[in-house]
């Protein structure tokens, strides 16, 4: 079956404006922040000095990718501090999966245009930078090799459902951990600081029970062994659901986060 976007780009010229049709596949992402309403997230702004590990991996070859670094270091912290990404079921019990699967954006191009497609990196934890690395290389030159693309065709019949049941049915998904786990992980990583040099960092709504988001790198100076120095420091936010995490854990897990980026460690 061939791949398609869901989306219409066909639109109609009136004097100095051009109006298209709303693509039908951004009703993926309103319904998903509508349905993210309920949770009271609570958010941390972190640097990372990440001179030693842009070092290393400036070395390797071939070179892999940043965001498959930062999710290797995400994943791994998760997996000492795993309640993070519990799930609340149901039932009002907190699930709390082994492996961590965390969901990034791809972004690729099909039928010449450029799409943020998602995709979740299983057992992320378990796994080398190389290896989630090659992975998100291997979908973004194919992306019909990502499970979900199988989606696509259901997803055509979900958007044709009124807002009010999808809106429902993202939310029932929220409390079925076995459901949003194999959706779209338990994990999110955003990476939108890639695009562009500077630092900054980027806020988004919550959808899983932890949100990382990857902003700016920039160079500034800092102080290593008494001396100051040019270094690079990486913008990440961090974004936990307080319905499920109290402040401290989050602390922790963010200081161990910290840790594992701002070493060389995640290549060994």
């Amino acid at each position: 079956m061939r791949w398609r976007l869901p989306t219409r780009t066909s639109g109609r010229e009136e004097g100095a404006r051009r109006i298209v049709p709303f693509p039908r596949s951004r009703k993926v992402i309103v319904d998903a922040g509508r349905a993210a309403k309920g949770r009271h997230a609570i958010r941390g702004l972190i640097e990372v000095d990440v001179t030693e590990a842009r070092r290393v991996m400036e070395g390797l070859h071939p070179i892999p990718s940043f965001t498959a670094f930062v999710v290797a270091g995400v994943a791994r912290a998760v997996a000492e501090h795993p309640e993070v990404h519990a799930v609340r079921d149901l039932r009002n019990r907190l699930v709390v999966y082994e492996d961590v699967d965390v969901n990034v954006s791809v972004e690729v191009r099909i039928e010449d245009r450029s799409f943020p497609m998602n995709h979740v990196l299983r057992a992320a934890d378990k796994r080398s930078v190389a290896d989630l690395s090659a992975e998100l290389q291997r979908i973004k030159q194919q992306p019909e090799d990502s499970p979900t693309a199988q989606l696509i065709g259901a997803a055509r019949w979900f958007l044709l459902l009124p807002a009010f049941v999808r809106i429902a049915t993202v939310r029932l998904m929220y409390r079925m951990p076995s459901m949003q786990r194999d959706l779209v992980g338990t994990v999110g990583v955003t990476a939108v600081g890639m695009f562009g040099r500077g630092g900054g960092w980027g806020l988004n709504f919550q959808v899983h029970p932890l949100e990382v988001v990857v902003g700016g790198l920039v160079e500034k100076p800092g102080v290593v062994d008494g001396v100051v120095a040019i270094r690079e420091y990486l913008d990440i936010t961090v974004g936990f659901d307080h319905d499920l995490v109290d402040g401290a854990p989050a602390a922790r897990f963010t200081a161990r986060l910290r840790d594992l980026l701002a070493s060389a460690s995640l290549f060994e």
